[in-house]
């Protein structure tokens, strides 16, 4: 089990780095790459947004393993949607912590929004993120135009 804690505002260039690599922006539904300017807003905006959760894991040697957000979106005349979204850091690829990440993440998001389902859209081809979902208890809800490429929508009630 990783250590966590809430992002504070140091990680910035730590978030920045993530969401700058190169298989990250490959498997993002926008995939251009992000300037520090965009970022530095962005990032600001989400630390204290009551309708985002940003969650920094480590592992035993304190060293950062990657990040689990949760964003949540009120759509009118329906329950909010949680969306997670989840990154590994490149030198902790490969070694099943994916999965780890978004089963910790989502226990302590019900933590602090209680009961709720857990959206993810990640793309056809992005087999690892399909693997990590599914072996964190997801289960395909079907495919979605939630976004301007084609997605899959996976879904689990925490």
């Amino acid at each position: 089990m990783f250590t966590y804690r809430t992002a504070q505002p140091a990680d910035s260039r730590l978030y920045f780095a993530w969401a700058n690599d190169p298989d990250t922006r490959k498997w993002s539904f926008n995939s251009t790459p992000i300037s520090l300017e965009t970022h530095t807003a962005w990032f600001t905006r989400k630390l204290t947004d009551p309708n985002t959760l940003l969650f920094l894991f480590f592992d035993e040697a304190k060293q950062p393993v990657g990040q689990v957000r949760f964003e949540r979106k009120s759509v009118a005349d329906m329950p909010d949607e949680i969306i997670i979204s989840t990154s590994v850091d490149a030198r902790q690829r490969g070694k099943g912590y994916a999965t780890q990440l978004i089963s910790q993440g989502c226990a302590i998001c019900r933590k602090q929004w209680g009961v709720v389902t857990i959206h993810a859209y990640i793309k056809p081809e992005n087999q690892a993120s399909i693997r990590a979902f599914e072996r964190a208890g997801f289960k395909l809800s079907g495919e979605s135009s939630k976004f301007e490429d084609s997605a899959l929508l996976y879904l689990k009630t925490f």
